[in-house]
């Protein structure tokens, strides 16, 4: 069975003990098997992702992993900080994003109607566009390249590499947009 069925399998409510004896593991085998798909995932420390809208842009971890973005000019930071967040944080970023938008039940079912409830009542979305209408060019610009880094890497993941939340809960994000940004601020 596939790391990404047995995540499936786990999502949908079956025990940490219930998916290791369907392959034959003890809890130890279980506790290896989910190191090393988690480690697996991680951005890797070491290398330096080149990308860019005018100029090429360097991303570049330190030994704790701490991303360094370095540009040429702002919008190519943004672009970098969105790709380096998208990185680390994906699956927050959605969480956070279907929260303000009031779309948590679409992943979490019945669990996220309350919170769902809220969000549209208030009109979160509704805000975040509105701001983003107002919005003046140059932040409007820089989210929009802040979005752009989030979903250069949404596009460059491989199937395998997906954070482990998205495979629990058995979807993939939809690209970001600069109003979706800001309905995680809202």
């Amino acid at each position: 069975m596939s790391d990404r069925e047995l995540l499936k399998r786990l999502g949908a409510g079956e025990t940490i003990d219930q998916v290791a004896a369907g392959q034959g593991w003890d809890r130890e085998a279980f506790d290896q098997w989910w190191s090393q798909l988690t480690a697996s995932r991680l951005p890797d420390v070491g290398q330096t992702v080149q990308v860019g809208v005018g100029s090429a842009t360097r991303i570049v971890r330190d030994d704790r992993g701490i991303p360094h973005v370095l540009a040429d000019n702002d919008e190519d930071l943004f672009l970098g900080f969105g790709l380096a967040m998208a990185q680390d944080r994906l699956f927050q970023l959605d969480y956070l994003r279907r929260k303000g938008m009031g779309r948590l039940a679409e992943i979490l079912g019945s669990d996220g109607l309350e919170t769902d409830l809220i969000a549209r009542t208030v009109g979160l979305n509704r805000i975040a566009a509105d701001h983003w209408g107002e919005l003046p060019d140059e932040p409007r610009r820089l989210t929009t390249a802040f979005a752009a880094g989030i979903n250069a890497h949404i596009d460059g993941l491989a199937d395998d590499a997906w954070p482990v939340e998205f495979d629990l809960l058995d979807y993939r994000p939809e690209p970001f947009s600069g109003v979706d940004l800001l309905a995680i601020e809202t």
